[in-house]
Formats: structure tokens, C-alpha cells, sequence
């Protein structure tokens, strides 16, 4: 076969090989997990990491390919205008939504429905406020390894909005989605975090110990990095962590809790609902 001939097969080929890689991309159905109405599923690597930080939204940053700090056993990078715990309660409920697509990836709501669901009221600015968080979680670029495998993308991918009726649709990244295939996420109360509005560290915290059972000791200094705050004179910190601390053992996540010098050790409720972990 002469040269011309033989480059008109391979790329033959490889068109061939391309249409039979996109079909079985486009067949494969990503099923989220099914947990219970009144949880929010997240992935661990969301909860133990400060890529949702417990930060108020006018002190945003943008930061580049910066290694976020995270529990051992996983490596978070971000690309992007920061997150904040705001951010997550969005991210969550969307998840929430595309849990019962046929495809796993996709949701659609009017923002008063999605506002109503966030307990947050209807007016004009908090449409505003929730199409910002939508358009800052389709901007950013995220990278987790965990397990010698490399997720990385924005996490959400499109959307469609209607500025008629405020109709969205929306695609979220399903390469990021399949973090919950690794079977690494916990259940989130919903009523409970819900219940922390307004309260950033304590948020944090509720998330980071909600994805440990039975949670282990830590520094303060550790959870001064892992929840992002921007408090980092110790003696501040200490007092912030420890009113977060009285706010969940008030709304019954934590049985108790004990700060020794730099030491923080929780013991959580008991809970009938298991925490993935």
C-alpha cells in the first residue's frame, strides 16, 4: 500500500476508534448514590480539605495551581475566585438533584425553587447571589488525587439558564462526579448544616467531623488550615473554634468536646443514619 494510501486508512482508523470511544462515553450512566432525603451526599475530599473554606464571600482570593491543605491520603489544587462554605450548601444541592437523573450529571430547578430549598429567601439579590455561586463553581479548576487517581475539571461544566421563567439547567462534570464512585463521601445532615447558616467555621467543622465516625484527636493549628480560616494568631483561633464548638454540641452533632492546650478532641452523637467514610 503506497504512503498516501496507507495514512487515509489509520486516519480512517482512528475516526473509527474515536466514534466507538465517544459511544461508550455517552452510554456509560454515572449513578449517584441514593442516600437518604433530609442527607447530602459529599465527597470526603470536599469535607477534608479547605477547597470549600470557611471564609465570608467579600474575602475572596483568586489563587493559581495552589496546593490546598488537606487531611493526609489526598492532594487538593485550585484553580479559581475561592469557595466558601456558601459555595458547598449550593454544590450539595444541586448534587442533590442530579442524584435522581437518569444520567447522574444533570439538574434542573427555577431559582426560587433552589432558594426555597436553601432556606434563603426569593428576592432579586438572592437570585443574583445564587447565579454567582452557579458561575463560580462553572470557573474554577479543580484537582484531587486520592488513591493514585487524578480528577480534575471545573465541577460544574454548563448550563442553560432562562431569564424568562429563571429556569436553569445544569451539567455538572462528571470526572468530578465519580468521586463518589470510589465510595469515598459522607452523608451530610442537610437540617443541621442548614441550621449553621451564617456560621462559617461551624460549618466547617460540621462537615470535617461528620466524615470521620469516630473522629480522631487533632491540633488546632490542623484545623485552622483544613477549614481555610483567616484567623491564624492562635489565641484567636482557639476562642473562634471553641464557640464553633459550643454551636454544634447545641444543635446535637457533638455529644461533647475538649480542648487541651493545642488539642481538640469531639465525640459525636450517636446517630441512627451510618457516615460513609
Amino acid at each position: 500500500m503506497n504512503e498516501p494510501k496507507l495514512s487515509a486508512a489509520i486516519d480512517r482508523a482512528l475516526e473509527s476508534l474515536g466514534r466507538a470511544v465517544d459511544g461508550r462515553q455517552s452510554a456509560q450512566v454515572i449513578q449517584l448514590p441514593l442516600w437518604p432525603e433530609p442527607m447530602r451526599g459529599t465527597p470526603n475530599s470536599f469535607l477534608r480539605s479547605a477547597l470549600f473554606s470557611a471564609i465570608q464571600g467579600k474575602d475572596r482570593q483568586y489563587i493559581e495551581e495552589v496546593t490546598l491543605a488537606s487531611q493526609g491520603g489526598y492532594t487538593v489544587k485550585f484553580t479559581g475566585r475561592q469557595l466558601n462554605q456558601e459555595d458547598l450548601t449550593v454544590w450539595e444541592t444541586l448534587v442533590h438533584l442530579a442524584r435522581s437523573h437518569p444520567l447522574g450529571n444533570s439538574c434542573s430547578f427555577t431559582a426560587h425553587g433552589l432558594l426555597k430549598a436553601l432556606g434563603l429567601p426569593t428576592g432579586g439579590a438572592h437570585h443574583r447571589t445564587l447565579h454567582s455561586a452557579i458561575i463560580r463553581l462553572t470557573a474554577c479548576a479543580v484537582e484531587i488525587i486520592h488513591d493514585g487517581k487524578k480528577y480534575f475539571g471545573s465541577l460544574i461544566e454548563s448550563g442553560v439558564k432562562d431569564e424568562l421563567t429563571n429556569h436553569y439547567i445544569v451539567k455538572l462534570n462528571r470526572d468530578i462526579i465519580r468521586l463518589y464512585g470510589d465510595t469515598q463521601w459522607t452523608s451530610i445532615d442537610w437540617q443541621q448544616r442548614l441550621s449553621l447558616r451564617r456560621k462559617p467555621l461551624a460549618q466547617s467543622l460540621h462537615a470535617y467531623f461528620s466524615s470521620h465516625r469516630n473522629p480522631f484527636p487533632v491540633t488546632l493549628n490542623f484545623l485552622q488550615k483544613i477549614t481555610g480560616s483567616r484567623n491564624v494568631q492562635a489565641a484567636g483561633f482557639k476562642r473562634h473554634c471553641r464557640k464553633a464548638l459550643d454551636e454544634l454540641v447545641a444543635i446535637g452533632f457533638l455529644e461533647s468536646y475538649s480542648i487541651e492546650d493545642d488539642r481538640v478532641t469531639v465525640k459525636r452523637t450517636p446517630t441512627a443514619l451510618p457516615t460513609r467514610t
